[in-house]
């Protein structure tokens, strides 16, 4: 039998000669149940509302009639506040009669209103520029700061020394659309891109961590600044993005990787200036031999002069860092939405990761042939020496300083 009223439950719980296994038979509640409120019964008086969370609405019921019964209106006022509706019907019930009868009970605890649901916080565009042949990239971070206005980090990375410059200031909401147009317009030419909020951070964690190892001294408040960011996951690997093409479209674009050095954000891209000087010191000796029977042996010798200085330069530590770049401004140029370019970029880097020989890579053979485009009249344009444009931190205009910090 299952269905047994309160005041039946009651009797058996109080019947001496009925013992928790028959209760729980007449109930059809476990056993232990069937104890815990035969407990709960005998120190009524001082029996807390936690102690009757779980128990099965049969013996709750139950309980709750002796409550009443009992006068326990601090108990059943608790009780009417729980989480179990069937509970605090019940609760409420034993109140309402209490108070007929003239018993003075405590009015049963509000629920509190739930905490209104935080405002999504407003996405805030962040960028980066191209990597340049140096391994250098600016990138921007934002942040909302409530009440005072929108938190610009600007910093320059490396990918061999790591976190090499860093600014930090507040721009009002105004002033910082400004700076995005600014900034986009910018990055029509100098290979500037809005990127996802969570690269931006971690580029620039990345590049902290590079600074242990570098021995690099990390800019001032640079620690504190990255904290305030919070976690920030793992930098994605770029060439994961960009799998390897159909044989035909691959060779296709290898054979065209030399257009990237066309690009604004690519021009600065040269072999070192000590492997150039001495390419350029052997390229004079031809030059000036007269051990040449002709001008076309004198080029020819060149040539070769210029395949194996490309050879020379790009070491196995030197390609495995080319071929890193290459994909990283693969995944750049995707950014900016240049598929035919970025699909050259990563050609280039794939082959030089496996192992192709780097006078067959039309971009890896420019680095040196550009610097002397007299002798080699299809080479790009000789770029100035020094620091791509696209990584110069001047690139866009530096956020007004906070004069708190």
């Amino acid at each position: 039998m299952t269905d047994l009223d309160p005041e039946r439950i009651l009797a058996l719980l109080r019947d001496p000669n009925v013992d928790s296994e028959q209760v729980a038979v007449a109930t059809g509640v476990p056993r232990a149940e069937a104890a815990r409120a035969a407990r709960i019964l005998v120190t009524l008086a001082k029996a807390r509302p936690e102690e009757f969370a779980g128990l099965p609405p049969s013996l709750a019921a139950a309980l709750v009639r002796a409550a009443t019964a009992a006068g326990r209106g601090d108990l059943l006022a608790a009780l009417a506040s729980a989480g179990d509706r069937a509970l605090a019907k019940d609760a409420k019930r034993g109140l309402h009669l209490l108070r007929s009868r003239g018993v003075a009970v405590p009015e049963p605890e509000r629920a509190p209103a739930p905490a209104p649901a935080p405002a999504p916080e407003e996405a805030l565009p962040c960028y980066a520029s191209s990597i340049d042949g140096h391994g250098e990239r600016a990138v921007w971070v934002t942040r909302n700061v409530p009440g005072r206005g929108i938190e610009v980090g600007q910093a320059v990375v490396s990918d061999v020394l790591g976190l090499l410059e860093l600014q930090v200031g507040l721009l009002g909401r105004k002033e910082f659309r400004s700076f995005g147009r600014d900034i986009a317009e910018r990055g029509r030419t100098m290979g500037v891109a809005e990127v996802d909020p969570g690269l931006a951070r971690s580029l620039v964690a990345a590049a902290r961590r590079l600074n242990d190892a570098s021995g690099r001294r990390v800019p001032e408040g640079a620690d504190a600044w990255l904290a305030r960011l919070g976690p920030a996951a793992p930098l994605p690997d770029p060439s994961a993005r960009l799998p390897s093409l159909p044989p035909d479209e691959e060779q296709r674009a290898l054979a065209a990787s030399g257009a990237l050095h066309e690009l604004p954000m690519l021009r600065g891209w040269i072999a070192d200036e000590e492997a150039l000087r001495e390419v350029a010191r052997r390229l004079d000796e031809i030059a000036a031999s007269s051990l040449y029977a002709d001008e076309r042996q004198r080029a020819e010798h060149a040539e070769r002069t210029v395949a194996e200085a490309v050879t020379a330069y790009l070491d196995e530590p030197r390609r495995q860092r080319l071929a890193a770049r290459l994909h990283a401004v693969a995944a750049h140029l995707l950014a900016l939405r240049d598929a035919p370019h970025a699909a050259m970029a990563a050609a280039a880097g794939r082959a030089l990761r496996a192992g192709e020989p780097a006078e067959r890579i039309p971009f890896a053979r420019l680095l040196v042939e550009k610097a002397f485009p007299d002798r080699h009249p299809e080479a790009s344009q000789a770029p100035s020496s020094g620091r791509s444009p696209a990584a110069d931190p001047d690139a866009a205009p530096p956020p007004t300083p906070d004069p708190g910090r």
